[in-house]
């Protein structure tokens, strides 16, 4: 038979004695009573917290019962509470539920079935407290851990509650969150128009793709799952959702598919290297034999056009076998501004040619970074070449910034020439991939190829008509 440990707080000895009475008459039950007769010692034992059930009085001297309920429920009493009063006064049991009581008792009107039925559906709403208590933290608990966004919203957008990681993922602190609505999260106006849209129709999105951005208006490429629901009995529609940060995912996913393609374009790369180069060396062979013995220098033209073009196609083979070959790196530390100034140099001309006013904003607490100097100055050379073809003659603006961010430098190189299309930004590193009617496509997939070699990240945002900008985000050691 359980045990039921019982304090009863009450003044009149003569009405504890016959509710103990009541109390022994109950079958199947084991109580075991700690009796308290007055309010101040009551007041001690409280917190002792140490109690399955709580009888107390209403009248005692100059306190009441119902100080006694506040109290225990400050104090952390996890055993339901009945109130005994003297007579029925509605008020009083009102205030007394309010306050936290499970049941009360009129004390004239008290018989052992009456205390068995009051002790026996206080117990068991308890218990059901408990249960309820422990199954909401138990999910508050995954709501928090999450290291998804977890957030529910009004019908407007406006946040009532969301997990941890909604800070985490986009940098608001919490009272900011609360002042947030969910579109302005939202990069494209029209991506929050279609995610509402579905949501009305069918009342389920799952993995719903957008762009988001955070608090310092860095992109975040997300997953949103939402559905409809009512949650707090007032009548109104809430959505309740999930967001899923994909960035750092869709990043490797692209760079696992560049380097397969890069595995195959060196492949394909190698094998006509061999084809070509050996019938070419042949070419250039006979064109030497026929110099030593022509004797009409008219010929002179014609042979040395072939020589040219000779040369032309194995140098496009080299630079071909080096954009397609893993990039092999000797490292050491130099300053990045330092390393970003003479790609700048190295382009200048085409740059004061076009009349580009050159801007440059960079940090003077950078550390130096552990890089191959010469490759990722070729690197910062193929994107500031772009940057200075994608930009008119006149009003062209090249921007070089260089950063610390989160112990890591970054340097952005952005400019304010044609833009780049949504449908094309996703292919710019890929091999043989130009916008240029004579280019080759290998510049940036070069760059690319360097870059991956240091582990370093690379990231691009452009918008056709408004210009283009490079992250790059290089380790400091």
């Amino acid at each position: 038979m359980d045990e039921i440990r019982v304090l009863i707080v009450e003044d009149d000895e003569d009405d504890y004695i016959l509710f103990l009475d009541y109390l022994r008459e109950i079958k199947g039950k084991n109580f075991q009573v700690k009796w308290i007769s007055n309010y101040n010692e009551a007041v001690k034992e409280l917190p002792k917290n140490c109690h399955d059930l709580y009888i107390f009085d209403y009248l005692l001297g100059a306190h009441t019962g119902l100080e006694l309920i506040s109290i225990a429920s400050d104090a952390g009493c996890e055993g339901p509470v009945i109130l005994l009063t003297g007579k029925g006064d509605q008020l009083i049991d009102l205030e007394a539920m309010r306050l936290g009581a499970d049941d009360y008792l009129i004390k004239g009107e008290i018989d052992a079935e009456k205390l068995e039925r009051s002790i026996r559906y206080a117990l068991e709403r308890s218990d059901a407290v408990k249960a309820l208590r422990q199954s909401e933290e138990k999910y508050r608990n995954i709501f928090e851990s999450s290291r998804d966004m977890i957030y529910i919203t009004d019908f407007d957008g406006n946040f009532i509650d969301f997990n941890d990681s909604a800070m985490r993922i986009f940098g608001y602190t919490r009272e900011e969150f609360y002042e947030l609505n969910a579109a302005n999260l939202y990069e494209n106006k029209e991506d929050r128009r279609k995610f509402q849209d579905a949501m009305q129709r069918t009342g389920l999105v799952s993995d719903f793709e957008a762009v988001l951005k955070d608090k310092k208006g860095d992109r975040k490429l997300c997953l949103i799952s939402a559905s409809i629901q009512k949650l707090f009995n007032d009548g109104k529609i809430y959505y309740q959702g999930i967001i899923h940060d994909i960035t750092r995912r869709k990043k490797v996913e692209r760079d696992i598919i560049i380097s397969e393609k890069m595995a195959l374009t060196s492949r394909v790369v190698r094998m006509l290297a061999h084809e070509v180069r050996n019938p070419l060396t042949n070419i250039n062979l006979a064109v030497e034999q026929i110099e030593d013995e022509l004797t009409n220098p008219n010929y002179g033209n014609y042979l040395e056009i072939i020589k040219r073009n000779g040369r032309r196609i194995n140098d496009l083979i080299t630079e071909l076998l080096q954009s397609s070959r893993p990039t092999d790196v000797s490292v050491s530390k130099h300053s990045v501004n330092q390393v970003l100034d003479e790609a700048l140099n190295l382009a200048m001309d085409r740059a004061t040619l076009k009349n580009i006013r050159i801007e440059k904003y960079y940090s003077d607490n950078l550390c130096d970074v552990v890089i191959d100097q010469e490759k990722i100055k070729i690197a910062f050379l193929n994107i500031i070449i772009n940057a200075i073809e994608a930009m008119p003659e006149k009003g062209g603006v090249l921007t070089l910034n260089t950063l610390l961010v989160d112990n890591k430098c970054v340097v952005i190189i952005k400019d304010n020439g044609i833009g780049i299309g949504k449908e094309n930004i996703g292919k710019l590193f890929e091999p043989y991939f130009t916008g240029k009617p004579n280019g080759v496509g290998l510049g940036l997939a070069t760059t690319h190829n360097i870059l991956q070699s240091h582990k370093a990240g690379i990231e691009v945002e452009s918008e056709v008509g408004k210009g283009t900008k490079f992250i790059i985000t290089l380790n400091l050691d």
